[in-house]
């Protein structure tokens, strides 16, 4: 071993070593703030981005437009959506045996029993609804794309026995094909808009007006 690394090894264990020694004499000590200087350098993200969030208003006249500029294609979209829905639905109502089926069709009722109340609200959508509308197309095409989990979901749901999941497995891949063909042909906007073009009434208040296109 040389020199040159005797030293070097020297000097790193007499470093460890006071830095031990300081450790055990000051471990209970406060912890001195970081220099202000610092803290105004970095200013924290979270807060620009809120601030930045809540200084951005909502124009809902112009979203309003822009919803009824592209309704014919909205409305295209959703019915080819409610098709592919319904053409599923059939298929598995098929497959259920007479239990399964009054359990099938009470989830229904509750489905539509909730858009119908949902769709009788004339209650003025905030902000953060409005928001949420617009991301529910995004988990709407999870739920349309994906095999595995909604199989998933469906045999806990309604006990599938084996035979009964493989032939679901196949029914839902046939409407994942079906939706990712709709996709593909379908605009950005209107998949975004679809959710929210039935509350139009909540979007604006009365008072206001919309622009002509």
């Amino acid at each position: 071993m040389t020199q040159r690394v005797i030293v070097a090894l020297l000097t790193v264990a007499v470093f460890l070593a006071g830095y031990a020694a300081h450790a055990l004499t000051d471990r209970g000590g406060p912890v001195p703030p970081p220099p202000a200087s610092l803290t105004q350098e970095f200013p924290r993200p979270a807060t620009k981005a809120v601030s930045e969030k809540n200084a951005q208003k909502l124009d809902r006249v112009k979203l309003l437009a822009e919803i009824e500029k592209i309704r014919p294609q909205i409305v295209a979209y959703t019915a080819q959506v409610a098709e592919i829905d319904a053409g599923f639905d059939r298929e598995f109502a098929v497959i259920l045996v007479p239990e399964q089926q009054v359990k099938y069709l009470a989830n229904k009722k509750k489905t539509t029993e909730y858009n119908a109340k949902k769709k009788a609200d004339t209650s003025l959508l905030s902000d953060e609804d409005i928001d949420r509308e617009r991301d529910r197309p995004l988990t709407d095409i999870y739920k349309q794309v994906t095999v595995t989990p909604r199989l998933e979901w469906l045999t806990k749901e309604y006990g599938l026995a084996d035979t009964q999941q493989v032939k679901v497995r196949a029914i839902l891949a046939l409407r994942r094909n079906q939706f990712i063909a709709l996709l593909d042909s379908t605009a950005h906007p209107t998949i975004r808009l679809s959710r929210l073009a039935p509350l139009v009434q909540r979007v604006v208040a009365p008072a206001q007006s919309v622009p002509a296109p």
